[in-house]
């Protein structure tokens, strides 16, 4: 074989610089509207942040949404009742709101910390049904919670902003995209580390894992509470853009686009979440304009096609190929 040319030595990381470019230039371009181009990134984000539990350790779950919820219900309240945080967002043209989705994604580390330790005693479906039953959970305490805190303004879970504590599509932009490159680049690192080498032995066979010195437990609880504090931040900016948040945010569905777009492009890789979130965000943008209600039914398919005959998703597929005399199974990550 010979050997990589220089373009392709890190594939990996062209590719992020890639999609980053593009966003910036749609962005420079006035193509894309900031809604569209925030969507765009919350998508690559989600599934970013649930491949470090899910496809680096082979952990499935079907609840990651609950951290959704909990980084939109604690950033939008915060900026409601808390002065300080409401003008803290409105600073730096974007590191406010940051900070402050920082602050929400640490509420849902510490909720995913402190529950870990029991969940992820669970393997396989039992775990996966856990985590459905923990989102459940959290909604219910939501819908009991919330609505007392302001009767008057509050419509059962629904909190929409008032005027006061809006901030600018600019910020909200930029912000979105700080977060989005800080999940990809940790997926970057944790792959390319002695603790995502850690997670891939428990996702093969955590047994034999434990056997050979890999602190299973410990690594598990980092990795699905990392997952959780980057989900909590990407719907904690996600709830801001569209000026308040709702009980809907806890939906199944959410868990499921995270999944979907993953399985598609390829589990335990840091090109899969990207590759498959592009793929997603353009099929979803298409089959919800033209085949509403059917969309996700066709989507349901397009995933059952790739689990029977791409298990290991488009990313699977280009690992076996050659590019220039050079395995992409060695380059691509």
């Amino acid at each position: 074989m010979s050997r990589a040319p220089g373009y392709l030595k890190s594939p990996t990381l062209l590719l992020i610089v890639v999609v980053v470019a593009y966003i910036l230039g749609e962005r420079l371009a006035g193509l894309m509207t900031l809604d569209a181009l925030m969507l765009f990134m919350y998508f690559l984000g989600i599934a970013a942040a649930l491949n470090i539990i899910m496809g680096f350790a082979g952990y499935v779950s079907f609840g990651h949404a609950v951290f959704l919820g909990i980084g939109a219900y604690t950033y939008i309240l915060l900026v409601y009742f808390v002065p300080t945080m409401n003008s803290l967002q409105k600073m730096g043209a974007g590191l406010g709101v940051f900070a402050v989705a920082v602050v929400a994604g640490l509420a849902a580390a510490a909720v995913a910390a402190t529950i870990g330790a029991v969940v992820l005693r669970l393997r396989g479906a039992f775990f996966a049904i856990a985590t459905i039953g923990l989102d459940f959970a959290a909604l219910y305490i939501v819908k009991g919670v919330v609505p007392t805190l302001n009767p008057e303004q509050f419509y059962g879970a629904q909190v929409i902003l008032p005027s006061w504590a809006i901030v600018p599509k600019e910020d909200v932009f930029n912000a979105m995209l700080l977060t989005f490159l800080l999940v990809i680049l940790t997926n970057y690192a944790v792959r390319r580390s002695g603790f995502g080498m850690g997670l891939l032995a428990i996702k093969e066979d955590e047994d034999a894992a434990e056997v050979l010195g890999v602190p299973t437990a410990k690594y598990k609880t980092i990795a699905f509470t990392l997952s959780a504090f980057f989900t909590g931040m990407l719907g904690a900016i996600f709830a801001l853009n569209g000026g308040g948040v709702d009980e809907g945010i806890f939906h199944l569905g959410h868990s499921i686009n995270m999944i979907v777009m993953i399985v598609i492009g390829g589990l335990g890789t840091v090109s899969g979440p990207i590759v498959g979130g592009i793929i997603y965000y353009w099929l979803y943008d298409l089959l919800l304009i033209h085949y509403p209600g059917l969309n996700l039914v066709i989507l349901g398919i397009i995933v059952g096609l790739v689990v029977l005959f791409a298990p290991e998703g488009i990313i699977g597929i280009l690992r076996k190929l050659t590019f220039q005399g050079v395995r992409l199974r060695e380059l691509l990550e």
